[in-house]
């Protein structure tokens, strides 16, 4: 993820050629996730699309700190990943 995101930034994730080729594109900087933990605002938004699975589309909200709080797939499945609880350190 870039230092200071801004929508429409493109970056890769990781990069293995034929085994791991993820990217993400910022799609929104204030973003808000309602998960079973509670409701995290003003977050990160992206869209990750990868090379060797090209019809899957995942959305995740990420937040400092904390991370990745929601995962959704919206293209090529249906998966979706949420925080259940946090605590801070």
């Amino acid at each position: 993820m870039p230092a200071s995101p801004q929508v429409g930034m493109t970056y890769r994730e990781e990069y293995h050629k034929g085994h791991a080729e993820d990217g993400a594109s910022i799609i929104s900087t204030d973003a808000l996730a309602k998960v079973p933990h509670g409701r995290f605002e003003h977050g990160v938004q992206t869209r990750n699309f990868s090379g060797i699975e090209p019809d899957v589309i995942e959305e995740k909200d990420l937040r400092g700190g904390v991370g990745v709080v929601l995962e959704i797939t919206v293209s090529g499945g249906s998966d979706r990943a949420e925080v259940l609880s946090y605590r801070e350190s």
